[in-house]
């Protein structure tokens, strides 16, 4: 296999644009992204050996040709294809690629993922199974899915004209994710792996969590109908998720905040009612704190950011 070094450099806490257009501008030629989401299908040919570890989340499909990689210390060989599924802070490190190599791959940043996503129930046990199998197989059919999707999605990032573009971008990005995840449905139904004691707490918790509504916002709670202490479902969460149980009741609760002021007119009294909350004044104070202004001004704030994009 003739071969070629490719180079990746080790950055974090940046967005695609920062991360990938300036600190490997001489290896993605990044045309298609809108800072949080990027589409790529071009390297540049660069013999250097460096490492590769970003805060984002990364799918490279694998059309023609091969690659071969090291994955957080483990080797793997990517064909034609076959998908290399990258998840926050893994290490990627003696990176080759055959001359004919070509390739489709999908970037989000893990802010992007963790604000803007859906994380259903199920979700855990695909975090689970990728751990164990970052390089994953895919039908004719799914190849050609993924495809089209980055051809939409360049589509749109050039259409400048559009005011609703990073509207239709964020529906198309979850229409991939939930795609996507049919893939790993149909794979972890083939593979599957049983949950650990602390596994299966955490999925429960999840899964009711992510099926109520308006969510509670006490973790005694959920803690209470999964018959365990506060402070267990706290620790489980911590050592599983990477979050205290309350951070991601806060995360869930903020999704649906966000929804109501962007996506309705009702007023910030009645969206407190709504989900809940004692009073507005209450309510103010907790979308301050966790999402960084006052409710009306996150409305308006956004409302800013969506006419912008749509000029840009």
């Amino acid at each position: 296999m003739s071969q070629k070094m490719l180079f990746f450099a080790n950055k974090k806490n940046m967005d695609v644009k920062k991360r990938m257009s300036q600190d490997i501008d001489d290896l993605l030629k990044l045309k298609y992204t809108n800072g949080k989401i990027a589409v790529v299908d071009e390297f540049t040919d660069i013999n250097t050996d460096s490492t590769l570890q970003v805060d984002g989340v990364f799918v490279v499909l694998c059309l023609s040709g091969r690659c071969t990689c090291d994955v957080n210390g483990s080797p793997y060989v990517i064909r034609k294809n076959e998908a290399l599924i990258y998840t926050p802070n893994s290490v990627i490190e003696n990176v080759l690629f055959s001359t004919d190599l070509q390739f489709r791959c999908v970037f989000i940043t893990a802010e992007y993922a963790e604000n803007t996503l859906p994380m259903p129930a199920v979700g855990w046990n695909f975090r689970l199974f990728v751990q164990d199998n970052p390089v994953i197989s895919l039908l004719d059919r799914e190849v050609e899915g993924f495809c089209r999707y980055c051809d939409v999605f360049k589509e749109k990032f050039t259409d400048t004209t559009n005011i609703y573009r990073d509207k239709i971008i964020d529906a198309l990005m979850q229409a991939f994710i939930y795609d996507f995840g049919n893939i790993l449905y149909r794979l972890v139904g083939l593979n599957p792996r049983p949950l650990s004691s602390a596994e299966n707490i955490f999925d429960n918790f999840i899964s009711l969590l992510s099926q109520s509504y308006p969510k509670r916002r006490n973790v005694a709670y959920y803690a209470d109908r999964l018959n365990i202490t506060p402070k267990y479902l706290s620790v489980v969460c911590k050592k599983t998720g990477g979050k205290t149980a309350s951070k991601i009741i806060d995360a869930y609760v903020t999704k649906d905040i966000e929804r109501l002021l962007m996506s309705t007119r009702k007023s910030v009294k009645e969206i407190s009612n709504e989900l809940d909350f004692p009073n507005a004044s209450f309510f103010g104070r907790y979308v301050k704190k966790n999402l960084g202004c006052a409710p009306n001004e996150l409305r308006h704030r956004r409302c800013r950011t969506d006419e912008a994009g749509g000029r840009s």
